[in-house]
């Protein structure tokens, strides 16, 4: 069964803004109340879940049936680093007199995803994967999965991330994007701007030398290969971090000898800049312009989650 996206949503730092600089305006995105608590990455994730969904912020929840069979999956790396790095200063410091209460929820990972589900209404399921870089990309993989086992009628597959400071990780900017995903519509309601016919997750271990594996690496080429199943002329795109670009250019070539039928002599392999948000980023692009690609999100650590997309009014 083929999964529709019926909805997109994204809020994102252009990597030429100035480090540190506003660029998210809550009270543009969510009104006036009820955000001050909530860390940017929660904020940024309604603004992108909201407009995915076509809700306003002050529209009331899901009720009923539809509330029941809703669901929201996030993913996400460095969501709650901040926050975490800024409680433990305050607890060496002042000690835990010095947290607030209404701080302390945003302790969690799964904070982010919790709101947007309580805004929105989904009671199927809140889940919040944290591989990274892949989680995104993870987080659409799951809702379809979860489309075609019937846990739910509609899925919010998410991503936010706030790039962490003091690391040694270069170029990465804030971001929060989000898919609404269904099961085709048989009397033809509701319009898709895209669709989904398969993903699949990997992770590819490095051999006793250091090396990628590479017997590894040619499964997951015939596997992520295998779900362009009889298409042609499928763009391929594969998005990694500056420090997994070898395992991308691997991941490239894996599939290009499985077969797949991509267009283009060289497959495009791109720098992700937005962390684990970088492949829903990525996604959205490529689902807006309307053509079958594979994208494919590729970790330093070998996580490797791949999306196969077509054009809904084709098989």
């Amino acid at each position: 069964m083929n999964i529709q996206i019926t909805g997109v949503g994204a809020v994102a730092q252009e990597p030429g803004d100035v480090r540190d600089a506003p660029w998210f305006d809550p009270a543009e995105h969510l009104g006036r109340r009820g955000w001050k608590y909530l860390a940017p990455p929660t904020r940024y994730l309604l603004a992108a879940g909201h407009r995915a969904l076509g809700r306003r912020h002050d529209d009331p929840p899901l009720t009923g049936g539809e509330s029941r069979r809703l669901g929201v999956v996030t993913g996400t790396q460095y969501a709650i680093a901040h926050t975490h790095r800024r409680m433990d200063d305050i607890l060496r410091t002042e000690g835990v007199r010095g947290i607030s209460p209404a701080e302390v929820p945003g302790f969690s990972m799964s904070t982010p995803g919790s709101q947007l589900a309580i805004a929105s209404g989904a009671r199927a399921f809140s889940v919040t994967l944290t591989n990274p870089v892949t989680a995104g990309l993870e987080a659409v993989h799951f809702a379809v999965t979860a489309l075609r086992t019937g846990r739910a009628d509609r899925v919010v597959a998410a991503a936010t991330d706030r790039a962490p400071t003091g690391d040694a990780r270069h170029g990465q900017h804030d971001a929060a994007a989000a898919v609404v995903l269904s099961a085709p519509d048989p009397a033809g309601r509701t319009r898709a701007l895209a669709g989904i016919s398969g993903g699949v997750s990997r992770f590819v271990p490095r051999d006793g030398g250091g090396a990628w594996d590479p017997a590894a690496l040619a499964v997951t080429g015939r596997r992520i290969a295998a779900l362009t199943g009889n298409a042609h002329g499928v763009r391929l795109v594969v998005s990694a971090p500056r420090e997994a670009l070898p395992l991308a250019v691997a991941v490239r070539d894996a599939v290009a000898a499985a077969g797949g039928p991509v267009r283009g002599p060289e497959p495009a392999v791109t720098e992700s800049r937005h962390c684990a948000v970088s492949g829903m980023l990525e996604l959205i692009a490529l689902a807006e312009a309307g053509e079958p690609a594979l994208l494919i999100s590729v970790s330093e650590s070998g996580h490797i989650t791949a999306i196969a997309l077509h054009n809904p009014t084709r098989p």
